[in-house]
């Protein structure tokens, strides 16, 4: 009786580890998915795009301006600092938090190859302040570096949340603090609300662990504040699913690059055209263009996206403070 026990018992946890996750709109009980697709790209558009590209050669760095860190000022809001890439420091009263931390050199599992940041991080990390959250949209390499993690970490002991699926990787590293969400799921800091919301995009750190784990956007929200951080997406429905459920944000972060091919990088990326739109979906107050001009991830100059986004803002009636971007260490405040 009790070898009939154990072996019961070990086949429901094998099980419990085979489906670690109950099955929704975008799990299918093995891997995760976007509801509205679209499918990934297989290995043959890979080699179809590397074969054909027409990558535009990037400068081999950029000089950052020296803006210096910018506190929160006793009678503001909220601040965000443009740090890279989709690295910002946002600060609230009583609570600083980080999106998608990259400090590293390269992008990639490798430390000699794959994507060379060309300009630097706005403000180094040995002089922010304290740290309370840290979220992360997903696993990619240019959103999710251990390295960086494992640093403020032990510098600050934040709260790390990260999608379904990547507290593993995490805990492996030896961060302890973590917490993974689901789309809609909520965590309360102090008097803030982080919400975790849809995105379409994927999730890869090998060959072999496909959308293993989720990806997603997260609203912060506070009595006076909401601030959407978008992460890394293709332009879909959850723009106008996230503004119905959770309103319209203050400041929405919204990626702008890494977009050329767009036959290739469309399904899961957006142009600044889309970002526009996005912009307009959310029904933000204020947007700033994320996820460019740091490491070449697509075939796009280094200034397309920018120009790119000025023409759609052109072309949509914007006006030049609704929707900007911020150079590296630069801060808006309200």
């Amino acid at each position: 009786m009790k070898k009939l026990i154990f072996i019961v018992t070990a086949i429901f946890c094998l099980s419990a580890l085979a489906q670690p996750f109950g099955k929704s709109d975008h799990y299918n009980g093995k891997k995760f998915f976007n509801p509205e697709g679209p499918e990934l790209k297989s290995f043959w558009n890979v080699i179809k795009w590397q074969l054909t590209n027409d990558k535009r050669e990037w400068p081999a760095s950029v000089p950052n301006k020296n803006y210096g860190l910018r506190l929160l000022g006793p009678t503001e809001k909220v601040s965000a600092t443009f740090i890279n890439h989709s690295t910002f420091f946002i600060q609230l009263p009583g609570l600083n938090i980080m999106t998608d931390p990259v400090y590293s050199e390269r992008v990639s599992p490798v430390t000699f190859a794959g994507p060379k940041r060309v300009r630097e991080p706005g403000i180094p990390l040995d002089i922010l302040p304290s740290i309370d959250v840290v979220v992360i949209s997903h696993n990619h390499y240019d959103h999710l570096d251990l390295e960086t993690i494992k640093q403020l970490d032990g510098k600050y002991h934040p709260l790390f949340l990260v999608p379904l699926g990547d507290g593993k990787l995490l805990k492996s590293a030896g961060v302890l603090n973590v917490k993974e969400v689901d789309w809609w799921e909520e965590v309360k800091v102090k008097n803030t609300r982080i919400v975790f919301t849809p995105s379409q995009h994927w999730s890869a750190r090998g060959l072999f662990d496909k959308n293993d784990s989720l990806w997603g956007a997260f609203m912060i929200m506070n009595e006076q504040s909401k601030i959407y951080f978008g992460g890394d997406t293709g332009y879909g429905s959850h723009f106008l699913d996230t503004k119905s459920r959770l309103g319209a944000p203050d400041l929405a972060l919204i990626p702008i690059g890494a977009y050329q091919p767009e036959w290739f990088m469309l399904a899961h990326h957006m142009n600044p055209a889309q970002a526009v739109q996005a912009h307009f979906d959310l029904e933000a107050k204020q947007s700033i263009g994320i996820h460019f001009g740091t490491f070449q991830l697509a075939d796009e100059a280094i200034d397309d996206p920018t120009n790119d986004l000025e023409i759609a803002k052109k072309a949509r009636g914007l006006s030049d403070g609704a929707f900007r971007v911020l150079d590296q260490g630069q801060t808006i405040s309200y």
